[in-house]
């Protein structure tokens, strides 16, 4: 039976999955990354770092199941982050992150220099500090001397790949998140989009399909990996995309709630229906289009933990936040911790708690967060169903989804059923299917889809049209409140 390796190089640590043919796990291990936040805006990561970690959660596997029987490797990460690399392949600084918004000036020159629309023209996306673009921008204006020393701007994924293979690539998942780096529409890159940068397009690795071979296990990665001389290392993609693979979420009508640090809502398109006020991006092993919507998920709830709720467990704030009921009784939270990103493209959106009084409670402040969450969802979803799409199931998946509280609201925030599926195992099992297309294991979509059949851990949730409802009136009133305070922040 064949065995695939996948690797998730995430915000907070990197993961390490062996998955056999049908999608079972047989050995999985972790280590954590946390990412260096220096200041405001500010969001770093040392490449080297996630190279280590995963050197080290694969030996941690390697000890149940033996890597040398390995038969790919595929390896999804984190996009769009900046990881400037020598000739030799060896990083020049820290990785700027997906996170980082200090690129603020040079998105909005950008955007003068190209002028009104342009880059929406060019890659689907808007010019916002979140991209690649702005990023490199940055580094010209601010470490000119370290970007010109550049051979190669790769992605965290693309990096590890790099350490396995001495190959680069990127795909079209995280191609399409370096406006306006990238020509959506041609598929490559764009000379107009890198002339406004100042980058030369030959700094920007060949584009290749997600699940396109990249190269074999060198003699010396196979060394220090434990993995086999010659393994078949395919390119890999976003985790986001990933993540809707390894769910079954590849059709239109379908979304996927990737519900880990960051949350995306991912609804796959058959042509490139762009709207900038998401996220617009590519599919993974499939011929589709995917349309995001982000905001903070896990992290908004772990803050309110570690800042307001010290010493519960998720169990009592679950309890708490379930006892306040729908509306929270009158309170709103508006989330945006470090910003937002869609629909709104605000990097200077800070988070907001209105209509406290003394009634309200932890449960109260908890519940608030919740369903301003699963609202940032409903938001985005409003401007893909503006575009005429229309969304009637919905997979929830990764690791803030355990909460039944949030999945639940989620599902009536929405308003369409909503299945979660602990097993699918996210971004690293959608690594390992990548390996699996790459090499033929798994004849295409729908051999992955499959995984998900018969899930043990699945649970589905239905909308409550009252709450639906009653979250849909909350939407108005956060979108108010967000305007009335936007003067101020």
């Amino acid at each position: 039976m064949a065995r695939l390796l996948g690797i998730d190089v995430g915000t907070t640590g990197v993961r390490v999955a062996v998955l056999d043919e049908r999608g079972a796990v047989l050995a999985e291990a972790s280590e954590p990354t946390p990412p260096e936040l220096p200041s405001r805006g500010r969001a770093e990561a040392d490449a080297d770092a996630w190279w280590a970690a995963a050197i080290a959660a694969m030996g941690r596997v390697h000890a149940r199941v033996s890597l040398e029987m390995i038969d790919a490797v595929g390896a999804v990460g984190q996009a769009p982050t900046a990881i400037l690399v020598d000739a030799g392949g060896r990083p020049l600084r820290s990785a700027i992150l997906w996170l980082d918004t200090r690129a603020e000036a040079e998105a909005r020159g950008l955007d003068a220099a190209l002028g009104p629309g342009r880059a929406e023209s060019i890659g689907g996306n808007r010019m916002h500090a979140y991209y690649m673009g702005p990023k490199l921008a940055w580094l010209r204006a601010h470490d000119g001397e370290t970007l010109a020393r550049a051979r190669w701007v790769l992605q965290s994924h693309a990096y590890v790949a790099l350490r396995l293979t001495g190959e680069v690539g990127c795909d079209l998942s995280t191609a399409m998140l370096c406006a306006p780096l990238f020509d959506a529409r041609s598929g490559a890159w764009s000379a107009e989009g890198a002339g406004a940068v100042g980058i030369a397009l030959d700094r920007l690795p060949p584009i290749l399909r997600a699940h396109d071979v990249l190269g074999a296990v060198t003699a010396e990665a196979a060394r220090t990996t434990r993995l086999r001389p010659g393994t078949p290392v395919v390119a890999g993609g976003g985790d986001f995309a990933a993540s809707a693979l390894r769910a079954g979420v590849t059709e239109v009508g379908e979304a996927c709630l990737m519900l880990g640090t960051a949350g995306n809502l991912l609804l796959p398109l058959s042509e490139p229906r762009f709207d900038s006020r998401l996220i617009n991006s590519h599919h993974v092993g499939v011929e589709r289009w995917l349309a995001l919507g982000g905001t903070l998920c896990g992290a908004s709830l772990e803050w309110f933990r570690r800042t307001c709720a010290q010493g519960a467990t998720w169990q009592d704030l679950e309890r708490e936040g379930a006892a306040a009921g729908v509306g929270a009784g009158g309170l709103i939270a508006i989330p945006y911790f470090q910003g937002e990103r869609t629909p709104i493209w605000d990097e200077r959106a800070r988070g907001v708690f209105f209509g406290l009084d003394l009634s309200h409670g932890r449960g109260h402040l908890f519940r608030a967060v919740v369903e301003g969450v699963a609202l940032g969802f409903r938001d985005c979803l409003a401007v893909a169903e503006g575009r005429g799409l229309h969304v009637h199931e919905a997979v929830a998946i990764n690791g803030a989804g355990k909460s039944a509280l949030l999945r639940q609201t989620l599902c009536d925030a929405l308003g369409v059923a909503l299945t979660w599926r602990d097993a699918a195992g996210g971004t690293v099992s959608g690594a390992a299917a990548l390996a699996g297309l790459g090499v033929g294991v798994l004849g295409g979509p729908s051999a992955v889809r499959a995984w998900c059949a018969g899930d043990p851990s699945e649970r589905r949730h239905e909308p409550d049209p009252r709450a639906h409802a009653a979250l849909n009136e909350l939407l108005v009133r956060r979108r108010a409140l967000y305007e009335a305070t936007r003067p101020y922040l």
